[in-house]
This record gives C-alpha cells, sequence and structure tokens, in this order.
C-alpha cells in the first residue's frame, strides 16, 4: 500500500512537471498559435465536464447556459463592484454550482429526449433574459472588462499569461475528472448511465450522483466561461448560442467517449485547428466540420482514441506492442 502511494504521488509529480514544460513550450509560439492552444484548452476543458453529465446516462445541451453565467457573473463583478479577478474566477464558478444544484433538483427527474430539450429551453433561457435585461447590457452585453493584475512572471496582457492560466484550469479539470473516474463515484455514475432503475435496486440513491454530476459539470464550465469572459474583455448573449453547447459534444464524440480526459483533448485539437482555417473559407465551416463529424462517427465510432488500438491490432500476436 506504501509503495502504491509512493508511485501514484511520483505520477503525479511527473504529470505537473511535463504539464509545466509543456506550458512554457507553447507560451514561445506565435500569437496565432498561441490562440489555437487557447481555444484547445477551453474546449477540452467543456468537452470534458460535458462528458461527465454524458457517464451518469444524460445528454445535455445546455453547456452553453452555464458559460454565459460565469462569463456575464465575472463580468458584472470585475465592473460594477471592483471585485478582484480572481475571487470572481471563483465566485462566477461557485454561482454555476449553485444554480446547476437548484435547476438541477427539478430538470434531472427527466430521462432521454426530454431531459435534451429542457436543458436547451433552460439556456436559452439564461440568453434571452440576459438580452432583456438593461442592468446587463441587454442585447449589446458589457464590454471593458479590466485585464486582471500579473501575477508574478504571468502578464495578462500578452496571450502568453492567459494561456497558462487556461492550461491550468484544463489540468485541474482533468486531474479532478481522471480521479473521479477511477474511484468508486466513477464507478456508481458507470452504474447509473448503463441502468439507473438497477442501480437503485442495489441502493444507488441515482438522483443525487445525477445532481452531483450536473453541479461538477457546472463548475467547471462556469470557471472557464468566467475567465473566457474576461480574456475576450467583453460579453453578450449573441455568444452563448447553441452553437456554444454544441461544440461541447462536437469534441467529446470525435476524441471518444470512452475516456473522459483524452477524447476531449484529442478532439479539441482536431476541432480548433480546423476550426481556425475553415474561418478563411466562406460557407465551408459547417460543412466541413459536419463531414469531419460524420467520418469519425462512420469509421471510428469509438473515437480518435481508439486510432492507437486499430493500428495495435494489425500487427502479428506476440508483437512487442508497450514499446509503441
Amino acid at each position: 500500500m506504501h509503495i502504491a502511494r509512493i508511485n501514484s504521488a511520483g505520477k503525479v509529480l511527473l504529470a505537473i512537471v511535463l504539464l509545466g514544460l509543456l506550458a512554457f513550450a507553447l507560451g514561445f509560439l506565435p500569437n496565432r498559435w498561441q490562440q489555437i492552444c487557447i481555444m484547445w484548452a477551453i474546449w477540452s476543458t467543456v468537452g470534458m465536464s460535458w462528458l461527465v453529465i454524458l457517464r451518469v446516462g444524460e445528454f445535455s445541451v445546455g453547456q452553453a447556459g452555464f458559460l454565459c453565467i460565469g462569463g456575464y457573473s465575472a463580468a458584472v463583478l470585475m465592473l460594477k463592484f471592483n471585485c478582484p479577478f480572481w475571487l470572481a474566477l471563483i465566485v462566477s464558478a461557485a454561482t454555476c454550482a449553485f444554480v446547476a444544484l437548484v435547476v438541477g433538483v427539478i430538470i434531472l427527474r427527466l430521462k432521454g429526449l426530454y431531459f435534451l430539450v429542457i436543458s436547451l429551453v433552460f439556456a436559452e433561457i439564461v440568453r434571452l433574459t440576459i438580452a432583456a435585461s438593461d442592468y446587463l447590457g441587454a442585447s449589446e452585453g458589457l464590454f471593458g472588462i479590466p485585464i486582471p493584475n500579473n501575477l508574478w512572471f504571468i502578464k495578462f496582457s500578452t496571450k502568453q499569461g492567459w494561456l497558462y492560466l487556461f492550461i491550468f484550469i484544463l489540468a485541474l479539470a482533468g486531474f479532478t475528472f481522471r480521479r473521479m473516474e477511477k474511484s468508486r463515484i466513477g464507478r456508481i455514475y458507470s452504474y447509473i448511465g448503463a441502468s439507473p432503475d438497477l442501480a437503485q435496486s442495489f441502493g444507488i440513491y441515482y438522483m443525487k450522483y445525477r445532481v452531483q454530476a450536473f453541479v461538477i459539470s457546472a463548475f467547471f464550465t462556469g470557471l472557464v466561461g468566467a475567465a473566457m469572459g474576461v480574456y475576450l474583455g467583453a460579453v453578450g448573449p449573441e455568444g452563448y448560442t447553441f452553437y456554444y453547447s454544441l461544440i461541447a459534444q462536437i469534441v467529446a464524440i470525435l476524441g471518444g467517449v470512452g475516456s473522459i480526459v483524452l477524447g476531449p483533448l484529442l478532439g479539441s485539437a482536431l476541432y480548433t485547428v480546423f476550426d481556425e482555417y475553415l474561418v478563411y473559407v466562406p460557407g465551408a465551416r459547417s460543412l466541413i466540420m459536419g463531414g469531419l463529424l460524420l467520418t469519425v462517427i462512420f469509421f471510428l465510432p469509438e473515437g480518435l482514441v481508439s486510432v492507437r488500438r486499430k493500428f495495435l491490432n494489425k500487427f502479428p500476436r506476440g508483437f512487442p506492442r508497450k514499446f509503441i
């Protein structure tokens, strides 16, 4: 047991070192590629958060709602109450978690198509309510969100500083979700996702864990939404449409829903690179992204994470696979 703890601590330490080296290296990329890496980190985190809800058997299309709440909460706190950035970040994420707790107790009693529709309605209610509020800038949104103060050598007046922050949030989310998946809670989530009635027959109160997953998902989605709003310097209701919820599903499906961390990382990498360059091809963005998604679904139904296994299966039995 003592050895296992040492090995586990060693893996965490190694992951932290490798992540630090990765962030340091990415910080020297040209501004355009730093922007791509920032969007990769954002959508990877949102994709992981969406998969947490999927693990308990619910297909949500309401991630845009929590991105919106997080972004507007940070904007209001910093613009109207002169709240420090770091406090606004935590309060915004906690606000999303609280809203998810209140809403989740009600809507998570629904299943399948009913939950899908009501989650979409929730996101639209949030967006349209904000668009009708003069205090929140109505349809024009809120502008001029102040740039956070520097944190040691990290300067938020540059993309490099924001890249470090978003990679830190991604690492925090990835570590949390990975530990959850390997723990008792992760196993309970998979039981509920497979058959909630059967899980309940074994004494698992599935509503408790569904709400728990919904709250955790909302917290990290709101955290990203708050940081993204401050990074862009403005928030507006037109920036949180259904398409933002759809991106979370696209990156998870492209990468593979079977892996809560690696799947969104791979899917987001593919999505953000394609999205960056398809902007310059008028009318082709939706067509090519749709074609890419269909190609992955038909030929790699388990996502990009299955490529390595398919590659290894081409080698004869007994091949030393551990070196590949």
